[in-house]
């Protein structure tokens, strides 16, 4: 994190980068931390399509309240969201944990999936500017388009790994309690039972009808994050349009792969250096634009998923391993 903090930070004038700041309007904060909420709720359906198979009772409020746990939780552990998501539906629903790990696997790949796609989209847009892009990105840049595909391979092999581990579960389990109890049979017996709900959060996969829902869903939810950067672009006075906003997007989300608390600093370097690099715009402009979009971000997800982490855990013991119905 300090190394891309640096990097992103590196020689400007930190006058010029609040003075900067301080130029956007509430109405612009308060549309940018709208949308921002809008996109929780899009996730969360989505989620929700995923878990439908084993845990129907979870409502779009107890999924929305999860996931603002859950990021604000990145803000200071990173990763450690993806865990306490589980626990807040378990503490609150009687949810599997097994079973929602595995949705949370599931969702991660389906982000990949997008990233690429919009990585490709960008590289479109950027046609005969591939130069700006390795400048902007001068280690990844020049293999941009073969890293994405190798990414794009492995989601898709990961996928289909899934899909088969869904569709054959007894089979699937059986293999791998055959392989364990080899090694060791009281290792098969505890590992077989968190492995079974695993398979059984895997369902969403074998229901062809939630397909379109997770599609669409999906799509929704990423042209939101578009929505936030060009609302960005129009509060700080950017003359930049919706491909802008796309390219953008699509830099910001690959700072985000990094493991550093909430993606600080390596959002930051990502979204900075396209605007700068790509667009022309000055390193206080750019890097003010970066931190708005990241600060209220976070900003409201600590509104949210910081009172409801203490309430649900005060309120609610944790429920034990088990599906909340059958898969």
């Amino acid at each position: 994190m300090a190394l891309f903090l640096y990097w992103a930070f590196e020689g400007i004038n930190f006058a010029d980068l609040w003075a900067s700041l301080r130029g956007i309007s509430l109405f612009w904060l308060a549309a940018l931390a709208l949308t921002t909420l809008m996109t929780l709720v899009l996730r969360a359906w989505r989620w929700i399509v995923l878990m439908r198979p084993f845990a129907s009772q979870i409502s779009l409020w107890d999924a929305t309240l999860a996931l603002a746990i859950c990021y604000a939780a990145n803000v200071f552990v990173p990763r450690s969201g993806e865990a306490l998501r589980a626990f807040s539906l378990s503490w609150t629903r009687g949810t599997s944990l097994s079973s929602v790990l595995a949705t949370v696997v599931v969702e991660r790949i389906f982000d990949m999936v997008w990233l690429i796609i919009f990585v490709g989209i960008s590289l479109l847009l950027l046609q005969g500017r591939i130069g700006a892009i390795n400048q902007a990105l001068p280690t990844i840049g020049p293999q941009l388009g073969i890293l994405s595909l190798l990414i794009l391979l492995a989601c898709i092999l990961a996928l289909s790994a899934l899909l088969l581990i869904s569709f054959y579960r007894e089979r699937a389990l059986k293999v791998v309690d055959s392989v364990l109890s080899k090694i060791s049979r009281p290792l098969a017996r505890t590992l077989t039972g968190p492995l079974d709900t695993f398979v059984q959060g895997l369902g969403a996969l074998r229901t062809p009808s939630a397909y379109g829902e997770i599609f669409l869903s999906s799509l929704i939810l990423n042209l939101g994050y578009i929505l936030i950067i060009y609302e960005a672009f129009l509060a700080f006075g950017m003359p930049l349009g919706w491909d802008a906003a796309l390219v953008i997007m699509a830099l910001s989300a690959i700072g985000m792969v990094v493991p550093t608390p909430s993606g600080a600093g390596s959002y930051h370097f990502f979204f900075s250096q396209g605007l700068i690099v790509l667009y022309a715009t000055t390193t206080d402009l750019a890097l003010a634009c970066a931190t708005a979009v990241h600060a209220i971000a976070n900003l409201t997800y600590l509104a949210l998923g910081g009172p409801a982490l203490l309430l649900q855990r005060k309120k609610a013991p944790a429920a034990p391993e088990h599906s909340s119905q059958p898969a």
